[in-house]
């Protein structure tokens, strides 16, 4: 969940915009956080949300994207009933992320730089369920098979972005829940995060901070 990096973002002297589902709303943070809609099957969405964030915001420097497979693992269904609820989840939980990672390097480019943050939030799959499944917490769900799929296009999305040679200055970071100890929770990521001096850059100068949390 994106909520635990909003107030490490604001500790930290950035202003925030988060997204929220057309559904969600009327369920929107609190000032001064902004909320905007953003319909995750939709490329035109994508757009919209990052020129209404840009807008929100005096500077549009950071970019947080986030997929906590965790999350999806409670909130997603299997998609085994309907083909039309395949196509659904693959629009919701892999196009959408192609969607707005285009248009925030996009956006970056006219701006002329940013940092673009890609936070992985791991969760055993079914496979890895059935192996391990004696040494899980009993109050684990697997992911479905779908999930785990997405969870894994994202990761090669971000690392093989992040390689690629840009002509102008953009930075990347690559975070993983767990890969060290200390980073297993939510807030425990959020806080390494904010650590990293590619978070510092602009507050450092004394200039206000803009961040995506998707």
């Amino acid at each position: 969940d994106s909520a635990a990096f909003v107030n490490p973002a604001l500790a930290n002297g950035f202003s925030v915009v988060v997204s929220v589902s057309e559904q969600n709303k009327d369920e929107h943070p609190a000032e001064p956080v902004k909320a905007v809609v953003w319909q995750r099957s939709s490329s035109l969405s994508a757009r919209s949300f990052i020129l209404e964030a840009q807008t929100s915001l005096n500077v549009l420097t950071h970019a947080l994207v986030l997929f906590d497979t965790a999350l999806y693992a409670k909130t997603c269904s299997s998609f085994a009933g309907e083909t039309r609820d395949l196509a659904q989840g693959i629009d919701s939980l892999i196009s959408s992320y192609m969607y707005i990672t285009h248009e925030i390097i996009a956006r970056f480019k006219k701006l002329g730089g940013g940092t673009l943050c890609f936070v992985y939030k791991p969760h055993p799959g079914e496979a890895e369920y059935a192996r391990l499944g004696a040494r899980l917490k009993e109050t684990t769900n697997p992911a479905p098979p779908l999930v785990s799929a997405a969870a894994e296009a994202f990761k090669a999305f971000a690392e093989n972005t992040a390689a690629e040679r840009y002509a102008f200055p953009i930075k990347f970071l690559l975070i993983e829940y767990a890969s060290s100890p200390g980073r297993e929770g939510d807030e425990e990521t959020a806080e390494y995060l904010f650590s990293l001096p590619e978070m510092r850059d602009n507050t450092a100068k004394g200039k206000s901070g803009g961040k995506l949390s998707l």
